[in-house]
């Protein structure tokens, strides 16, 4: 496979964090992480993409080895700032990978660069409300009654919250590399971090108001669609992934035997379905 480069881009005075593989020369494919995690969770998609195409994983600020940006953090920052960085990076047409908060980030990024993202690759990544399953129940109380749920959200924030959404929905937790939990929580344990991520779980209620102008994109665009999905996610459901096909007919919905972080227990599988996608998109 070929090496994964690891460099910093600069954008406005933050050094933001990006993993690089595979010939610059070949069709793109931009990878959005999810929270709270980093593009470290891509390093064997990356390895099962790379001879093929050209992989780009990007740490948003204040994730991974990303700075943090300053102030109290929201998803319009992390899209513009994630935006800029692939414009940086000299990237025209390209695919997107959106895996949970890649989505909401994703989405703000695609209507700005509009006809240059050519297809949607979808993991446990939302865009309709179908797609909140139990786990979000928590998430949902906190935004509109904050005191009742802040110590379940602080929770989430500790090592056994983070524990827990590696493990949420996985068939065999054997499986799931527990070194990847304590990588994102040496980032939450960092001075301030934990406010800032609770900042954007806050901010997170700003997303479901704006589905209907993502879900429009899809209509009017119409680019090609892979919703590849955990179907034991306890926080995005199956039926969220289903909901491609109202904005997208032609969209895919591969539902596997996994949970939230999918590509612990289906890389393989993941990385074949990321491979026939790209092909058809960029044949």
């Amino acid at each position: 496979m070929p090496a994964i480069r690891h460099r910093h881009v600069e954008v406005d005075g933050l050094k933001v964090f990006v993993r690089e593989s595979g010939d610059a020369s070949r069709p793109v494919i931009v990878l959005l992480p999810g929270y709270p995690s980093s593009t470290r969770a891509y390093v064997r998609l990356i390895d099962r993409l790379a001879s093929d195409w050209h992989v780009v994983a990007i740490d948003y600020p204040g994730f991974g080895s990303s700075d943090p940006l300053p102030g109290d953090p929201t998803f319009d920052r992390l899209a513009e700032v994630t935006g800029q960085v692939i414009d940086l990076l000299g990237i025209g047409d390209y695919a997107v990978y959106m895996f949970d908060f890649g989505a909401p980030v994703g989405f703000r990024i695609a209507l700005g660069h509009d006809q240059r993202v050519k297809a949607v690759i979808t993991q446990n990544g939302n865009a309709y409300t179908d797609g909140f399953g139990p786990g979000a129940e928590a998430l949902n109380g906190w935004w509109s009654e904050k005191e009742k749920y802040d110590e379940t959200v602080d929770w989430f924030l500790s090592i056994e919250g983070t524990r827990h959404q590696w493990l949420a929905g996985a068939k065999d937790p054997e499986r799931i590399d527990p070194e990847q939990a304590l990588a994102d929580q040496r980032v939450l344990d960092l001075p301030g971090r934990a406010g800032y991520m609770k900042s954007l779980l806050w901010d997170y209620r700003t997303n479901p108001g704006r589905y209907p102008s993502w879900q429009a994109w899809l209509r009017e665009r119409q680019p090609r669609v892979l919703a590849v999905w955990g179907r034991d996610d306890p926080f995005f459901i199956p039926a969220g992934a289903e909901a491609y096909r109202r904005d997208v007919p032609s969209a895919e919905v591969v539902l596997l035997d996994t949970g939230h972080f999918a590509l612990e227990e289906a890389a393989d599988e993941i990385a074949d379905h990321v491979h026939a996608v790209l092909a058809k998109t960029f044949a």
